[in-house]
């Protein structure tokens, strides 16, 4: 082969790799209508963890009704004046005395356990609640890692296209002697390192597919092919107003939901102190004369030794131990937000100031040497190494996108259940 035609075939290659890293964004095609949204209501209405637990938050219906029964009334029959001497022996004597007894609460029992009853039940919901917060956080994860692992394996596509291109010219160039053999090996390695790396991409992919699936207890095969990751917006959303939205945290209501579960246990322990009431009443016969007569009765216990005064102070140190405990909760949340907000901050401000800086330099220094390798003043694998370092410089790009949007996640899981900062940015096209 002539030089020149080696010369076009290098142009060919070398204009063929520009195109690849021109389309980084773009080689995924058309974005999917299989949304962010879609996925999340898919998680919500598929996860079999989840509906085991709404089972949890129903069966708290019974237990109200079941603190709201009253006691049931209990019925005697005592026997008197029998298997004695004289003349009580046999049953020629004998007194029976029917009674009915019902037992009356006294302290308000009845209606503060069923607010036990019902604090169990808000306690459950809330449970619920922070379930489905965290099972959408990870249906949330598992989609931008769908898309991350989309953007990387394009990636590798385009490197393993530019090495088995660049290999082949290289050949090309040994068999006309124009290169040394040293290059072809090099561009041989180069080849399977590109290839290895482009097999852990697409299992990656399909990993990250079946990961995202599960959160729903589907097969991967059901979803359509996704994009890849966009590239991250000008500004950042405003830290006050997502900082003012962390109180509604589901975690927050649980945790009121239980203070207020321990309020009524100390209620309902205070209420025992008062002693309940039985009253009975019924009929006494007498065999030996025939007759019959009322009989009644009023029971107090008499509480000198047992007041329930342990259990009341348990109930109040648990209820202490409870509302001590929010100022804890808040400081967990407000660093999960801090941390989430300085990822963010770090990944845009990576992201923007590579595409914004870096990358124009190193395209800029692709096209010089190009220029050089033209004019004879600079070799392929010059030409190949510009082009590596261009590769590298895009999984830094993609890297910090892929930060900033699993970010947006972490942010949109404390602050709004809905993630409406994530599928705001993966809609941008």
């Amino acid at each position: 082969m002539s030089s020149g035609s080696i010369l076009r075939s290098s142009a060919a290659l070398l204009g063929c790799s520009l195109i690849f890293h021109g389309v980084a964004h773009s080689a995924e095609g058309n974005p999917s209508s299989f949304s962010l949204v879609e996925a999340l209501r898919r998680a919500e209405a598929g996860n079999p963890a989840l509906h085991a637990q709404a089972y949890a938050t129903r069966s708290t219906d019974a237990l109200i009704a079941q603190a709201g029964a009253r006691p049931n009334p209990a019925l005697s029959i005592a026997l008197e004046n029998f298997a004695g001497s004289g003349a009580f022996r046999g049953f020629d004597g004998v007194e029976t005395t029917v009674q009915l007894g019902q037992v009356f609460e006294r302290g308000g029992k009845r209606a503060k356990r069923v607010a036990v009853a019902r604090s169990g039940r808000e306690i459950a919901s809330q449970e619920f609640a922070v379930r489905r917060a965290e099972l959408l956080a990870a249906a949330a994860a598992a989609y931008v890692d769908v898309l991350t692992a989309n953007s990387r394996t394009e990636q590798t596509a385009r490197s393993l296209a530019l090495a088995r291109e660049t290999a082949g010219v290289i050949s090309t160039h040994v068999q006309a002697a124009s290169t040394s053999s040293v290059e072809s090996a090099r561009a041989r390695a180069a080849l399977a390192t590109a290839r290895a790396e482009h097999t852990r991409a697409e299992s990656t992919r399909a990993q990250t597919y079946a990961s995202l699936a599960a959160t729903w207890g589907g097969p991967p095969d059901d979803l359509p092919r996704l994009p890849g990751l966009p590239q991250v917006p000008g500004a950042l959303p405003d830290r006050e107003a997502l900082l003012a939205q962390l109180s509604s945290h589901p975690r927050n209501e649980l945790h009121q939901a239980t203070i207020d579960a321990r309020r009524a246990e100390l209620q309902l322990a205070r209420s025992t102190s008062a002693q309940d009431v039985t009253v009975a009443g019924g009929l006494r016969s007498l065999r030996a004369s025939g007759d019959a007569a009322f009989v009644a009765g009023v029971s107090v216990p008499i509480a000198f030794r047992n007041q329930n005064e342990g259990a009341i102070r348990s109930a109040r140190e648990t209820l202490a131990g409870a509302e001590q405990s929010t100022r804890a909760l808040d400081a967990e949340l407000r660093a999960a937000f801090s941390a989430a907000w300085e990822a963010l901050l770090l990944a845009h401000t990576v992201a923007r100031d590579l595409r914004a800086d870096a990358l124009p330099a190193m395209e800029e220094a692709l096209v010089i040497v190009r220029r050089a390798h033209t004019q004879g003043e600079a070799s392929l694998l010059d030409v190949l190494d510009a082009h590596r370092a261009l590769n590298w410089l895009n999984r830094d790009v993609l890297e910090a996108e892929a930060a900033f949007a699993a970010a947006l996640v972490r942010l949109d899981s404390l602050t709004d259940p809905t993630f409406p900062l994530t599928s705001a940015f993966l809609s941008r096209r």
